[in-house]
């Protein structure tokens, strides 16, 4: 089975650097990449701790070393995907902070969802999108931080956009809203994609058609 490159997983082109990083603790960030992209790929149902260990390319007693149970494996590989999402947000923020037209605004907000060149996020967010209704947290952490965080978070600026004469006065609110529906279409698509590499949704030709659509509603086009 494919390992995934460590290296390759990054956030907005910046390096994420997971807590384990020293020594042996290689092996666990190993264990929570790949245990990661088969809970986003299959659930959390269908993935065993022999899955994980292949995937890892480890024995499953090795596994146990470093989790106890499948149970704590989950919530620790949950930590990170919040934590991922927290940074992406972060790290969007500095991107937006340079943008001097509302065009501008909307490249920056649905470039990257838009390609998802990162696999490891995307699987990051598909798994809380796919666990939301197994998982008590997962399902609090979606409704609370990935749709209303989300939504707040595009509505900042798409108001900063109206303060800074960047677009006509327009309800950021419901545009936001709509914002947030859109990505997670595209997440789920591209975890789909990822999974089938022989299907493509053509998702950069969904996002133009979006982008168009949000100039219009914002009155900009």
């Amino acid at each position: 089975m494919e390992k995934h490159d460590l290296s390759s997983f990054d956030v907005l082109g910046k390096r994420y650097e997971l807590p384990y990083t020293e020594g042996a603790n290689r092996t666990k960030e190993h264990i929570l990449i790949e245990s990661t992209v088969l809970f986003a790929m299959k659930g959390y149902a269908a993935v065993s701790m022999r899955d994980i260990a292949q995937k890892v390319g480890i024995t499953p007693a090795a596994l146990y070393n470093h989790f106890a149970n499948k149970d704590n494996l989950w919530e620790d590989v949950l930590d990170h995907s919040i934590r991922l999402f927290r940074l992406y947000h972060e790290n969007l923020d500095e991107e937006l902070e340079k943008a001097d037209s509302f065009e501008e605004i909307l490249r920056i907000l649905f470039d990257e969802p838009s390609k998802m060149k990162n696999a490891f996020t995307c699987f990051g967010f598909g798994l809380i999108m796919k666990e939301q209704f197994r998982d008590a947290r997962a399902g609090k952490f979606f409704r609370e931080v990935f749709i209303e965080f989300t939504e707040g978070f595009a509505k900042k600026w798409f108001d900063s956009a109206v303060d800074r004469g960047l677009a006509p006065p327009f309800d950021t609110k419901t545009v936001a809203a709509s914002f947030v529906h859109s990505v997670m279409i595209c997440i789920d698509l591209r975890v789909q994609e990822l999974m089938n590499p022989e299907v493509n949704f053509e998702i950069s030709a969904y996002f133009d058609g979006l982008r168009h659509f949000f100039l219009k509603a914002a009155g900009c086009a």
